[in-house]
């Protein structure tokens, strides 16, 4: 029986780094757009997606107005294998909303969905989105989430508790690991690794990096391939995630933090939606707004090697604790019997 990902332009590795192993035990295929956020090590199908068209101003809200949305797989159909099981993402997203057409007409045996919005209603906008969630919430078999307030979201919107399932994404270990030696630079690197948004925090860290500046070297990374990432955090010593909250977004869960941990680093970061649920007690964390806070803890950790080492060594043991790929592809795998 073939166990069909579906992810479409969202397909990426740092997701489905924790499925690797799982490809040895189940016939596992991710089916995708032709331009997926990061090539995948995984057997793929790829179809033609709205994603794939050329950029153009406003793509994005005229597609949602039009037909709902840029995420639709065309030829999916065609390509699932009846019988087989599908596992989605997230409930408004068109392909979830295919995927939940074949499960309805039985042409697949289970339907799991993984949702990592945390804020309970979010994304109905219009009431064709309204209806395909409604539909999910009816059709999907399992629920996946990675965080426990994702899971709460789910249940404020009427999902049962018993169709949820909660599973934390974590990294290769193999790759995301501390180095043995550290730089003897003068000035600690702090390194962000994040989208250059408002949401994310550039304001606040571009204002820092300007106050700390003769006390640090500050690095942003936003752009780089996943197959560089762990180098780079290996050459930090202490890693800001400077994460806000808005009316209409939060923090969902954060992978560089787990990132990060894995790599041995003190964190400094926010209460921004999971962030408190993904880092506990072994990162600095203030309130998203608090830029005094946020300066306050990266001083410390700038003038204070000694508390480094202490939260270097707390991320690491939280790491291998709760975010090891391997340990958590064999819950995952409990998703599709």
């Amino acid at each position: 029986m073939t166990t069909y990902i579906l992810r479409a332009s969202h397909a990426n590795a740092f997701e489905l780094q924790n499925y690797y192993s799982l490809a040895k035990k189940l016939d596992l295929r991710v089916i995708t757009s032709h331009h997926p956020l990061t090539p995948l090590p995984l057997p793929t199908t790829s179809l033609w997606s709205p994603t794939d068209l050329p950029r153009f101003p406003l793509r994005k809200q005229i597609l949602n107005r039009l037909i709902g949305g840029e995420q639709w797989l065309f030829g999916l159909e065609q390509v699932i294998k009846p019988g087989s099981v599908v596992h989605t993402a997230e409930t408004y997203t068109p392909y979830t909303h295919q995927a939940v057409e074949l499960r309805r007409r039985g042409v697949i045996s289970k339907l799991i969905c993984t949702c990592w919005e945390t804020i309970p209603h979010a994304n109905e906008k219009f009431a064709r989105l309204r209806r395909w969630k409604s539909d999910v919430y009816h059709y999907v078999d399992i629920f996946h989430t990675p965080t426990l307030r994702a899971k709460q979201a789910l249940i404020a919107e009427g999902v049962p508790a018993r169709k949820i399932k909660v599973i934390p994404y974590g990294v290769d270990f193999t790759r995301f690991h501390p180095t043995k030696t550290k730089s003897k630079l003068s000035k600690p690197i702090i390194l962000m690794v994040a989208r250059p948004v408002r949401e994310k925090g550039i304001q606040i860290f571009r204002q820092l990096v300007h106050e700390l500046d003769s006390l640090a070297d500050f690095r942003l990374v936003s752009s780089a391939s996943y197959q560089d990432m762990p180098a780079i955090y290996r050459q930090a010593d202490i890693f800001f995630f400077p994460s806000q909250t808005t009316s209409t977004w939060e923090e969902q869960y954060g992978m560089s933090l787990v990132e990060a941990m894995a790599s041995g680093l003190p964190i400094v970061t926010t209460t921004s939606g999971a962030i408190p649920e993904i880092v506990g007690p072994v990162a600095l964390i203030s309130a998203p707004h608090d830029h005094q806070a946020l300066l306050t803890n990266l001083t410390k950790l700038i003038a204070d090697p000694a508390l480094r080492a202490k939260l270097s060594r707390r991320s690491l043991v939280r790491a291998r604790r709760l975010y090891d790929s391997r340990r958590v592809s064999r819950g995952l795998v409990e998703l599709y019997r």
